[in-house]
């Protein structure tokens, strides 16, 4: 096990946008319309698809419009990305810097990892936006569910050292463009999870928490566990990606998820007692159910986490920012209040964020 907890300068988060790609649609109506064809050789395949407790999501290709006698390659399926991220990712830079400095902008990271193309979509969005032309840009890819974080310690680390600036982060995922014609009890679920969505988040170095309302992140904490590195993979096919998702993740996160939470917290005199609001990556029910029963965790504290994976899905990197921007809108927390936000994937890696509000 290889774990780091970083002692950062604290960064307020100054803006937060969340996109869809599309229009919600049921996920009773995906299954009827589309998967029940797909997979009607698989046992059982309706009561796994449903067990996901998504109930909508919004995707950029809904599955009955883009897929089935013919199947797209892959050139249409990085084309479809691009468009989809930019899309996304105009419409939450956008609200994100409205009213802001433009050239106060050092650094901007872009995560995803179902795609790739170049230039890589900051740089384009940059240019759109006017963005200074020494501006610092970072593309972070193919690291899966968890990457908000690594978009979001590189920015604290460009922060860290350019206090003055102003640092923004993308994470845009389009899942829908990589269905593949693969009929296992696996894909079934991996199929009745994922969605497409981004999320943006705009960031400034702070002296004082105390200063200015709004939520600081005051710290991170990343573990790695090599040995369980085969239970979640994300590869590159010929026809698409390809995932694979073993049904003992739950368990591995279950067995690891208070030290590792308690590694996040001591450096800051705190405990999993003064946590008021959680945000738990929804890499399915069973997750966010072990996580919570672990840390001994109200039902309250899971709503959040339940909540968007009910009505968007697991929308991989940008998940963890749907939930936060959804605690911010919904729970409304007081001033002191602190929250921890947690994303796992490939690795097995778990990653989390210390905020307070």
């Amino acid at each position: 096990m290889i774990s780091a907890t970083d002692p950062v300068r604290p960064a307020r988060i100054v803006g937060l946008r969340t996109a869809q790609a599309g229009p919600a649609i049921s996920q009773r109506h995906m299954f009827d319309s589309f998967y029940r064809g797909l997979y009607a050789d698989v046992p059982d395949a309706e009561k796994l698809f449903m067990s996901t407790q998504v109930e909508q999501r919004r995707l950029l290709w809904p599955p009955a419009e883009h897929y089935g006698t013919a199947w797209p390659g892959m050139r249409a399926r990085i084309e479809a990305w691009e468009q989809g991220v930019l899309a996304m990712g105009r419409e939450t830079v956008g609200g994100v810097l409205d009213g802001v400095d433009h050239d106060r902008i050092g650094s901007y990271t872009f995560v995803s990892c179902t795609g790739y193309a170049g230039p890589t979509p900051e740089m384009l969005l940059a240019k759109e936006f006017g963005l200074r032309k020494n501006l610092r840009r970072t593309f972070v890819g193919h690291m899966g569910c968890y990457a908000a974080f690594n978009g979001l310690k590189v920015a604290l680390d460009s922060l860290a050292g350019r206090p003055d600036e102003l640092a923004l982060v993308t994470c845009a995922e389009v899942c829908s463009v990589h269905l593949r014609p693969e009929a296992t009890k696996e894909q079934v679920v991996v199929t009745g999870l994922f969605g497409d969505a981004a999320a943006t988040l705009l960031l400034e170095s702070v002296d004082d928490v105390d200063a200015a309302p709004g939520p600081v992140v005051l710290g991170t904490h990343t573990e790695t566990h090599p040995e369980t590195s085969a239970a979640m993979t994300w590869k590159v096919m010929d026809d698409a990606f390809r995932m694979t998702l073993s049904p003992y993740v739950p368990l591995y996160l279950a067995e690891s998820i208070r030290p590792f939470v308690t590694r996040l917290l001591e450096p800051h005199g705190l405990t999993v007692g003064d946590i008021g609001h959680w945000g738990i990556h929804p890499g399915g029910p069973k997750i966010i159910d072990f996580v919570g029963e672990r840390l001994e965790l109200p039902v309250a504290a899971l709503r959040p986490s339940l909540e968007i994976l009910r009505s968007w899905g697991n929308c991989s990197s940008p998940t963890v920012l749907l939930i936060l921007e959804h605690i911010l809108r919904t729970a409304q927390p007081k001033p002191g209040e602190y929250a921890v936000l947690m994303a796992f994937g490939p690795g097995l890696t778990m990653e989390s964020a210390l905020v307070r509000f």
